[in-house]
């Protein structure tokens, strides 16, 4: 296959938006470089007629989307879902699952490691597992079982470490015993994440000591925002060594409160993500979530026959112009908060979340309403260019 160049857009680079031409080679970004009017030679030019061309949204929170999701036992399925997201621009992401018991949790640690050992060009890449739980609070479940929460256990936490590639893992740093997990996901070189908590700032402040660099969707299943009793949520707006995850559904958080976390975080620790179940992409009905029964109507997931907020019926593409609605935020911006920012947080940026030499050639085309045009994961088409 020859070189593929892409022209004619506002690129989204490192050094800010500019003109140029994004060379794709052998599934990596080869240059970019001033644009070459005297066409291709050899290489296939496709004009961009000044789109956006933005990098590959890196997702490091998503459950599921068209009809499949992370907790089950088939690498099949799991790439139907990776595939799925690639098609609306995520072109990396983080398997996750919601809290089971131990030996389920080994099970869908097992088809990930497939999925995440065999990447497939055109599809959203497996960079592992984050595991929402089971060392979570019982008094913020959310929608997940709080019967398969568990105190910190290290067995059971080396049984999932050798099960499959765990990224990234929730706690919540209250918890007996907890302080010891972290530091051993630390050492693990997991990403250790804080939610479904009832934490203190102190907690909140030992649990960053020992490893803990990021918040699971900010603003939800934590104890909320108290003036004379500064909990998680205070924690995460104030201390600089934590980088926070929003929904920007406008569901899970108003969009006041999204904007509000990103002038107090900026966009290098703030990261969008969708907390996507299976629902996503398809129309309203009745889905799961693990095992348990969800409904979605208008959009709005729920556990069936409550109202209690199940995940999100969302896409990257759609949080990234959310993220430019709420937050007034210019586009480039808002593509740090969907790449950049998570890629460096899971310590792949050298060849994720970036247009520069040597990335991958995970790329997005926007029009200029902010619409889905294309995709392109590690080189292949994984939305053709409309």
């Amino acid at each position: 296959m020859g070189d593929l160049i892409l022209r004619g857009g506002r690129v989204v680079t490192p050094g800010g938006v500019r003109a140029a031409d994004v060379v794709v080679r052998a599934g990596r970004i080869a240059a970019v470089a001033e644009v070459d009017g005297a066409g291709g030679g050899a290489a296939e030019v496709v004009d961009l007629a000044d789109r956006w061309l933005l990098p590959g949204f890196v997702d490091l929170h998503v459950h599921g989307g068209g009809g499949a999701q992370f907790n089950t036992t088939d690498p099949d399925e799991v790439r139907a879902a990776a595939r799925f997201h690639a098609a609306h621009g995520t072109t990396a992401l983080l398997a996750s699952t919601v809290a089971a018991p131990v030996d389920e949790l080994v099970g869908a640690l097992e088809a990930i490691e497939v999925a995440h050992a065999a990447p497939l060009d055109g599809v959203a890449e497996v960079l592992g597992a984050h595991l929402e739980g089971p060392f979570l609070s019982a008094r913020w479940p959310g929608a997940m079982d709080g019967a398969a929460f568990l105190d910190p256990d290290a067995a059971a936490l080396d049984a999932l470490l050798a099960a499959g590639p765990v990224r990234s893992m929730t706690i919540a740093p209250e918890l007996p015993g907890a302080l010891a997990l972290i530091a051993r996901l630390r050492d693990a070189g997991a990403l250790v994440a804080l939610g479904h908590s009832d934490a203190s700032y102190a907690e909140v402040e030992r649990a960053v000591a020992a490893g803990a660099r990021a918040v699971t969707h900010a603003f939800n299943a934590m104890r909320p925002l108290h003036h004379r009793d500064p909990g998680l949520l205070a924690a995460a707006l104030d201390l600089p060594a934590l980088a926070c995850e929003v929904i920007a559904d406008g569901v899970h958080v108003d969009p006041v409160m999204v904007r509000l976390l990103q002038r107090l975080k900026g966009a290098e620790r703030t990261l969008l993500v969708t907390d996507a179940i299976e629902a996503t992409g398809l129309p309203d009905g009745d889905y799961r979530l693990g095992g348990r029964a969800i409904a979605v109507a208008g959009g709005r997931a729920t556990l069936a026959g409550a109202e209690t907020i199940a995940g999100a019926a969302l896409t990257m593409e759609g949080a990234l112009r959310n993220a430019v609605a709420f937050c007034g935020v210019p586009v480039e911006q808002a593509a740090r908060m969907a790449a950049t920012t998570p890629a460096q947080l899971l310590g792949i940026a050298d060849r994720k979340g970036s247009i520069a030499p040597g990335r991958d050639a995970d790329l997005v085309v926007l029009g200029d309403d902010l619409a889905l045009a294309g995709v392109l994961a590690r080189g292949v088409w994984a939305r053709p260019l409309a």
